[in-house]
């Protein structure tokens, strides 16, 4: 309508110049129209219409909250040489905001002025952002529309980086440290207007803390672990490269972080099981790959041992599990890797269990929850056993690398942490109410470490880590505490 208004007056002009030559030459200045607003940003069109050569010292807009233009803001293109049409653009203005705007031009110390336009700024909009769970350091990527430039972004507190703003409806944004709390509000700040995500975002977690050493620097492999009311057990097994094998245990306290020793009424071995109430199995090595097994079979109470009749078969490097009060012995050399054993303590009998679907061994990472065994397979498979049933399913699949086997589980309330395979530093956390993955943060230490033994107490999981056998050097082995919703 206003580029017809424009031609109008042009050609009425044009019309008066044929008439007479004579009259006095007319000079008008239109505001065509606004082309473009955002939310601080406007782009206008204007006109210079005469009908003779003409040079203005200066032209361009004028833009105020008022419609008398009192302290205007000048938008000055300089100076103009001849008619036509012109187009300017100005930026920082408040958002949401009414302005009025009108071209101008100064001609022979005139200055002229077009018709007044009112506009008015846009409002921000946020819209998304994905992902919604990442770790500091990574980038979010925020949608929406009228975001100037300037627009900054706050996690909780913490303001991020905005690394770049596409077309004001695209922010690339790199994620700040975290503040101490895993789930945190996004805000996005324009000037003076503070938006706000309605969905949390969700800082990747698990803090380990470095709690010690094990004692005597020692260094032991092919060991047993295992946790009562006593506390947290590790022995047996070999020294590091055949420096002969570990005799008892230490005990650690978790409250008072202090290991004490804990003698075994019998031959120390490699490949044995334990769980909180049993020990037992193992082989002495006497030659290379020549092995005396034991099937010395031990009650635990608290720091003392039992010893039961002895157990029906070899076992070297089988699970042990306990669920309904029953001890369940599966896989492994001598039991046989699919084979699973049932121990009644009120009888003090053993019976044999339908085979399982995998080949079971001490390297296959398992856990229990209510009432069940789970067994993370060597394909990622996470095979549930019901002893109620003596069935077998597979439950959901394991999202991580499995190294080289030897991982880590640990059920704290209703979830699961998986990981920490030979050569992998990560874990994994699995709602068993959703079936839903997380990853967590990786494990800090030496990377060719491998797991000697872990236990969870208070909502707070204990690992206690290795160097690899290959490993030559005076590195002890090293307990660290993780809490997996820590920052």
């Amino acid at each position: 309508m206003r580029r017809l208004l424009s031609l109008g007056i042009f050609l009425m002009l044009l019309a008066g110049w044929a008439c007479t030559e004579e009259e006095d030459a007319t000079v008008v200045v239109a505001t065509e129209e606004v082309v473009f607003v955002s939310g601080e940003k406007i782009r206008v069109l204007g006109r210079l219409i005469t009908n003779q050569p003409i040079s203005a010292s200066d032209h361009g807009f004028q833009l105020s909250t008022s419609e008398d233009f009192s302290s205007p803001i000048l938008v000055s293109l300089g100076i103009k040489e001849g008619p036509g049409r012109f187009i300017g653009e100005t930026a920082g203005l408040a958002i949401n905001q009414r302005y009025f705007v009108r071209a101008f031009a100064s001609v022979d110390g005139v200055e002229l002025v077009g018709e007044t336009i009112e506009i008015q700024t846009l409002s921000p909009v946020i819209e998304s952002y994905e992902p919604t769970f990442a770790k500091a350091g990574e980038e979010i990527i925020i949608q929406g529309r009228n975001l100037p430039d300037g627009t900054r972004v706050f996690f909780g507190n913490q303001e991020a980086t905005v690394l770049q703003n596409l077309f004001e409806s695209r922010l690339r944004v790199r994620i700040p440290e975290a503040a101490g709390e895993p789930l945190v509000k996004v805000r996005v700040q324009i000037q003076d207007q503070v938006l706000e995500f309605g969905q949390a975002f969700e800082y990747q977690s698990g803090k380990y803390t470095l709690l010690g050493q094990f004692p005597e620097g020692q260094r032991i492999y092919g060991n047993v672990f295992f946790d009562n009311q006593s506390g947290f057990f590790v022995g047996l097994g070999t020294r590091r490269l055949d420096a002969g094998y570990y005799q008892g245990f230490q005990r650690l306290d978790p409250q008072s972080g202090t290991w004490t020793p804990v003698s075994f009424p019998a031959e120390s071995r490699v490949g044995a099981f334990a769980t909180s109430n049993y020990l037992g199995g193992g082989v002495i090595e006497i030659d290379r790959e020549v092995f005396d097994f034991k099937r010395d079979f031990w009650r635990i109470d608290g720091s003392t041992f039992t010893q039961l009749p002895n157990l029906p078969t070899n076992s070297l490097n089988s699970l042990a599990f306990e669920l309904n009060g029953e001890l369940f012995l599966a896989g492994g050399e001598g039991v046989g890797t699919r084979t699973v054993w049932r121990y009644s303590p009120n009888a003090q009998s053993w019976a044999t269990q339908s085979p399982a679907p995998i080949d079971i061994s001490n390297s296959l990472a398992w856990f229990t929850k209510g009432n069940k065994a789970y067994f993370i397979a060597s394909d990622s498979a996470i095979w549930e056993y019901t002893p109620a049933s003596d069935s077998w399913r597979i439950l959901t699949f394991y999202p991580g690398s499995l190294g080289n086997g030897y991982g880590m589980a640990q059920v704290v309330g209703d979830k699961v942490y998986i990981g920490l395979y030979r050569r992998v530093e990560q874990v994994w956390e699995l709602d068993f109410n959703t079936l839903a993955w997380k990853a967590k943060n990786f494990i800090p230490g030496l990377p060719q470490s491998i797991n000697a033994g872990y236990f969870t107490f208070e909502g707070q999981i204990y690992i206690l880590r290795a160097p690899e056998e290959s490993i030559a050097g005076i590195l002890p082995m090293e307990l660290y505490r993780f809490d997996p919703n820590g920052i």
